[in-house]
């Protein structure tokens, strides 16, 4: 027996665009998104993982913008006509929309999962992916993969943006009826437009050809580190990248400058990683079947690290 397969809503392709191997010719092979590689299985990151970073991180953001609301507030009172009730007022609105942040936080499953990854498999020639909430396994065939650079328009008080990550959209048969899938993987960046997904289409196209052999590699895994290490992290990053900046040539005239904009991005960035850092801390990716782990040479046991604290920290 037949089934028709049941396909995705068309509004999902408004504003995407198309990509084949002729259209992304001229694009060098690029790991955007990578996450990792070995001679019969390449690993990415998914979009959607990123939109759960940003949700933890957004409680950090909604407790910094309700205290500059509330010192800002102060200020334009001037002294003279603050007092207690009024800042006991003005403090009553601090829980409500850190709370809401939460809610947010937890309505989203973000606290039992960072997400999931995308798997595709010289051999098999299958796309593997777990979705979320429902942890199914879903199974593309990897030659009947529609590619498109996505649109994924960003409204808010800042202003309009959009996002272009790598669409993948194929059938999982398993399903009944057979069911379109698609799963958003590469861009990241906000200024990228879809450069970024077709160097990432780029590429898997030439790792399904050729291996992973001539192609660049993808950042290391960062080590497991203490809660505390992973908190500050950012805060490193950030410091060392504007002491970078400092000591270039003409470093030190710029200053007046790049320290301010450097704040900035302390508050909107370096801020809301540590606070992501410090609730995800124990908080898992949704893994594989272990047989997917095996297949896909990804299920090697890693020893736990011992933190700062003497404390066993499990990868």
């Amino acid at each position: 027996m037949t089934f028709e397969v049941k396909r995705l809503p068309k509004n999902l392709r408004f504003g995407a665009t198309p990509l084949s191997v002729s259209s992304c010719a001229s694009h060098k092979p690029q790991p955007d998104g990578v996450r990792r590689i070995n001679e019969k299985c390449v690993e990415l990151e998914t979009y959607p993982n990123y939109i759960r970073s940003g949700t933890a991180g957004y409680i950090g953001m909604s407790a910094l913008v309700s205290a500059i609301a509330f010192a800002s507030s102060l200020l334009a009172l001037g002294p003279a006509k603050v007092d207690l009730e009024t800042v006991l007022i003005m403090l009553s609105g601090l829980p409500i929309s850190i709370g809401l942040a939460f809610v947010f936080y937890i309505a989203s499953g973000t606290h039992r999962s960072r997400g999931a990854f995308i798997r595709i498999h010289r051999d098999t020639r299958k796309l593997y992916f777990v979705s979320l909430p429902q942890q199914r396994l879903h199974t593309l065939d990897w030659d009947h993969i529609e590619a498109l650079a996505g649109y994924i328009p960003i409204i808010s008080t800042g202003g309009y943006t959009s996002r272009k990550p790598l669409y993948l959209i194929g059938v999982d048969r398993d399903m009944s009826p057979p069911t379109e899938i698609c799963v958003a993987c590469g861009n990241l960046g906000l200024f990228d437009g879809d450069r970024s997904a077709k160097a990432l289409w780029a590429y898997l196209h030439a790792f399904m050809a050729q291996g992973p052999e001539g192609l660049p590699e993808p950042a290391p895994l960062p080590p497991r580190l203490s809660r505390r290490q992973e908190t500050l992290q950012s805060y490193r990053k950030w410091y060392a990248e504007l002491r970078r900046r400092l000591v270039e040539p003409y470093g030190m005239l710029k200053a007046p400058i790049t320290i301010p904009l450097w704040i900035i991005l302390l508050l909107i960035e370096a801020y809301p990683d540590s606070v992501e850092a410090f609730l995800q801390y124990h908080v898992p990716y949704t893994p594989f079947p272990p047989d997917i782990d095996q297949l896909c040479g990804f299920d090697e046991i890693q020893s736990p690290v011992i933190g700062v604290s003497g404390d066993r920290i499990q990868p």
